[in-house]
């Protein structure tokens, strides 16, 4: 049985967690596992006055490798895009905050794919 320090807010173990990515990977073995967002990125996006959340949407970029992108909802679940300029990953040069200054005022974030941006080995990774 698992802890309380093993469940998440909405219920979803980390053992259910380890399995959902570990039949993922399974299925997809050459593919991205995950996506790195910073803590910028994610307070950037919930800093937006009427922000209640985050979508994720899938995508695939320039190079067909799969990407997540990230944006801000209100509390009736709409996408928060007003003027979005859609921004670049940041590279390893550039931090996502000065991604966000430029683009200004609705951020929308693409993230950093895993690999090569990965955690240690680990039960959501391995």
């Amino acid at each position: 049985m698992s802890s309380a320090a093993d469940q998440a807010p909405l219920g979803l173990t980390l053992d259910q967690a380890s399995d959902w990515t570990r039949r993922y990977r399974e299925q997809h073995t050459d593919q991205i596992k995950g996506h790195h967002f910073s803590r910028a990125t994610l307070e950037a996006i919930l800093a937006q006055p009427e922000c209640a959340g985050i979508r994720l949407y899938y995508g695939r970029d320039e190079h067909n490798q799969r990407r997540l992108i990230l944006v801000g909802t209100d509390s009736n679940d709409f996408d928060l895009l007003g003027t979005a300029t859609a921004l670049q990953a940041p590279t390893s040069d550039e931090p996502a905050a000065a991604s966000f200054a430029a683009a200004a005022p609705t951020p929308v974030e693409a993230g950093t794919p895993c690999p090569p941006c990965c955690s240690v080995t680990n039960s959501l990774n391995s």
